[in-house]
């Protein structure tokens, strides 16, 4: 073989560039429609961590101050709140000092989650509230059964439950 015809075998010729980005294209085309499912399934467990923990945070709050403190939802406007004492005083978030609510309609980390129900108690019933021993109740009355939130996101959805008698959140 000469150098001319090793040099000219070299490179590539025009169809097979374009094959080559075509199978470049199938790939990725492939892989973004896997990647898209997961971010929503990856987004939907973030809320329900993120909502667990801040139930959570809302117990140990009521028993360490010996106050009332709970987690109010607004479905409507797709937010939570923690407050004190009663659902308009919210109480501030540790790290940014700022209102303590999680709006999931404007937080891009919880793009496409949605508060689908809750259940704590009375139908009518939005909060879950703790007592200073960390006793769960609806606002009024303690939980006769356990409480539910739903998140859905997409075609899933998952479920936080706060325990009667307990308030864990599992």
């Amino acid at each position: 073989m000469s150098y001319n015809n090793f040099m000219r075998n070299k490179g590539f010729n025009a169809i097979e560039l374009i094959i080559l980005l075509l199978i470049v294209g199938i790939v990725a085309i492939a892989m973004i429609t896997n990647f898209i499912p997961s971010l929503t399934a990856t987004r939907l467990e973030a809320a329900k961590w993120k909502l667990k923990s801040d139930i959570i945070y809302a117990q140990a709050l009521a028993v360490t101050q010996q106050l009332n403190h709970g987690v109010v939802f607004d479905a409507g406007l797709n937010k939570y709140s923690v407050y004190r004492q009663n659902t308009t005083n919210i109480v501030n978030e540790p790290s940014t000092k700022l209102p303590f609510t999680v709006n999931y309609a404007t937080d891009p980390n919880f793009k496409g989650v949605a508060i689908s129900g809750t259940s704590f108690g009375s139908p009518t019933t939005d909060r879950v509230e703790f007592d200073s021993f960390g006793v769960p109740s609806d606002g009024a009355l303690n939980l006769t059964v356990n409480g539910t939130v739903t998140l859905s996101s997409g075609t899933s959805s998952g479920t936080i439950t706060v325990i009667k008698n307990t308030g864990k959140a599992d």
